[in-house]
């Protein structure tokens, strides 16, 4: 049984790609799939913080053979079992072709254990990051209002899927206050897409600002707040869209959400 990939990606760094990739795996697994977290950005990994194992391994790890994703799988919030990513300072880390397939279709056939797996890719545009993208499910591409973020949105898409590539494309305006502006946004990115590309750039929705209890925003978002309610709709769509996309996606009875 295959298990639907859905990858989370911006086109650029502060975006808070990561954020919403963890807060989706949650919201996953708060609807009653079996989530799989892998923090998979190879440029600026090891952020979530979520796992107290570290001595487990990480992605590197996996990637270098020296462990399987089994070995490497710790479980956190939720039930969410997590695979931590780890920084790799200085030269950027090359993995073989062969490496990077054995991930994927690793993370592909956790069909005895997950339902979903989420995979941060980070803004990074190596061949991984490519890899990720193109194996997924559905990719959601993480923007803000900003001028930047819009450009560099539109330009990872561009870069990371081919036409031809068969995975779903969502975007999801991340830390937006103004329904309008960031629905606009997307629009905007959606024209680009089907002019230029000739691909679909569907609207996922769009994520408040949470409100931060003094210091850095939280990284996970607490619950009831709108920013998790509107990560809850998030998922919702991109879970029946992994259930299209996937022909022999994992399925088990629909569980309620919670």
């Amino acid at each position: 049984m295959i298990v639907p990939l859905v990858v989370v990606a911006g086109g650029k760094g502060g975006v808070g790609a990561t954020t919403v990739a963890v807060n989706l795996a949650l919201a996953l697994a708060r609807q009653g799939r079996r989530a799989v977290f892998v923090d998979a950005d190879l440029d600026h990994g090891g952020n979530s913080r979520l796992t107290q194992h570290p001595e487990q391994g990480s992605v590197l790890d996996v990637l270098a053979g020296r462990r399987s994703v089994h070995e490497v799988l710790e479980r956190g919030p939720l039930g969410v079992q997590l695979l931590s990513g780890a920084w790799a300072q200085g030269a950027p880390v090359e993995f073989s072709a062969a490496a990077q397939h054995r991930f994927i279709s690793d993370l592909k056939n956790l069909g005895a254990h997950a339902d979903v797996v989420v995979i941060d890719a980070g803004s990074g545009r190596s061949p991984f990051a490519r890899g990720l993208w193109q194996a997924a499910s559905v990719v959601l591409a993480v923007t803000t209002t900003d001028p930047g973020s819009i450009m560099e949105c539109y330009a990872a898409i561009k870069v990371q899927l081919d036409a031809a590539e068969t995975a779903s494309v969502y975007t999801l305006a991340n830390l937006s206050d103004q329904p309008e502006a960031a629905a606009e946004v997307q629009a905007r990115i959606a024209e680009a897409c089907r002019r230029f590309l000739g691909m679909q750039a569907i609207a996922a929705g769009v994520v408040e600002t949470c409100p931060t209890t003094g210091g850095a925003p939280p990284l996970l978002f607490p619950a009831g707040s709108q920013a998790a309610r509107s990560l809850d709709q998030v998922a919702e769509t991109l879970w029946a869209q992994t259930q299209l996309t996937t022909p022999y996606a994992a399925r088990r009875p629909e569980a309620k959400s919670a």
